[in-house]
C-alpha cells in the first residue's frame, strides 16, 4: 500500500471535512488541493512537474469504497487471454 494511500487512510476523517465529495491529490503525506475532476487534478499534477506513481488521485468521501475493491465472480481466460465461451 503506498504511503500516500496510507495517510489518507490515517486521517480520512478529518481530510473528509474539508474536501468531501472532491477529487484529491495526495503526495509526500500531504494533500495539494481538491479538484471538481480527475482531469483536473492529473492535470494541476503534471503541471507541477510531478511523476507518475508519485501521488495518487482519488475521491474524498467517508468509508472505504473509494480506495476498495469487490469481485463477486472469478474470471477464467484461455492462453490467448480471451474469455472461455467469447467468440
Amino acid at each position: 500500500m503506498s504511503s500516500q494511500l496510507e495517510m489518507y487512510i490515517e486521517r480520512q476523517s478529518e481530510i473528509v471535512k474539508e474536501y468531501n465529495g472532491k477529487i484529491i491529490a495526495v503526495k509526500d503525506g500531504e494533500v495539494l488541493g481538491g479538484y471538481p475532476t480527475e482531469v483536473h487534478a492529473l492535470r494541476a499534477m503534471q503541471k507541477a512537474n510531478y511523476s507518475p506513481g508519485s501521488f495518487i488521485i482519488l475521491k474524498c468521501t467517508p468509508g472505504n469504497e473509494e480506495y476498495t475493491t469487490s469481485y463477486r465472480a472469478r474470471p477464467r481466460f484461455t492462453q490467448t487471454g480471451i474469455p472461455v465461451g467469447q467468440p
